[in-house]
């Protein structure tokens, strides 16, 4: 007990997670229970030797049987322990874009937008690239926006910057990066990269999407959709 609830004070200390704390405090109380049986039954005179082979036999078979389980389980514990994510974070990983319900011995539970639980194992998680929305308090939107080539892309970029200004949720209204990203087929694109709070970014991505289809329909600004010009040139005989 002395052992576990000193490491339950310094994982405490540290800000380890509370499913952290319960897990691995009870694992070091069962861990040094075992030890101090065995060292009681060997002070009785009792030879332990036979039982330290049973065990590891044991231990062995199931562990031959569970390999796939148990890379699971120690792929939860340095989940747990490093904290790459939390419950509550909104996580991609494998294909699967969600926020984190729990993470449990064997697998992870994400809960996806349309509401679907995804339970990864957690072996697949510790071996993928993991992207965490969450783990910054602010976060960038990507804007991509395209405008015919007929337009003037001056006035375009001030309209952009003036719909930033009146959203007050974003907080780099006055030194955001905007300009053209590029000259595409059918269109000039411009790139805007507004910060927001992680907690208002589809908030005012979804916002920002309607106004600027609105201002630039009001402003005579086209955006255009993919097309090719194509010159037919008739050879005379």
């Amino acid at each position: 007990r002395v052992f576990k609830n000193l490491a339950v004070r310094m994982m405490t200390h540290a800000n380890y997670d509370h499913t952290v704390i319960t897990f691995v405090s009870q694992l070091i109380y069962y861990a040094i229970m075992a030890l101090v049986l065995l060292s009681a039954l060997n002070k009785a005179g009792i030879p332990t030797n036979s039982f330290l082979a049973a065990f590891g036999a044991f231990g062995l078979a199931v562990g031959l049987a569970l390999q796939s389980n148990l890379s699971n389980f120690a792929s939860g514990l340095l989940i747990l322990i490093f904290k790459p994510f939390k419950a509550g974070d909104w996580i991609a990983v494998g294909g699967v874009e969600g926020s984190v319900k729990g993470i449990q011995m064997m697998n992870t539970a994400i809960t996806t937008k349309d509401n679907k639980t995804i339970f990864i194992p957690n072996s697949s998680i510790t071996s993928s690239q993991v992207t965490n929305s969450s783990y910054q308090q602010e976060r960038y939107i990507t804007f991509f926006f395209d405008i015919g080539y007929q337009n003037d892309h001056h006035k375009a970029i001030a309209l952009l910057k003036q719909i930033f200004r009146e959203d007050r949720r974003v907080l780099n209204a006055d030194t955001m990066e905007i300009g053209i990203r590029e000259f595409a087929e059918s269109s000039v694109r411009i790139a805007a990269f507004p910060k927001v709070a992680k907690e208002n970014y589809y908030p005012v991505y979804y916002d920002t999407m309607s106004k600027v289809k609105d201002t630039f329909d009001a402003n005579g600004i086209d955006i255009p959709y993919p097309q090719r010009v194509i010159y037919i040139q008739k050879n005379e005989q």
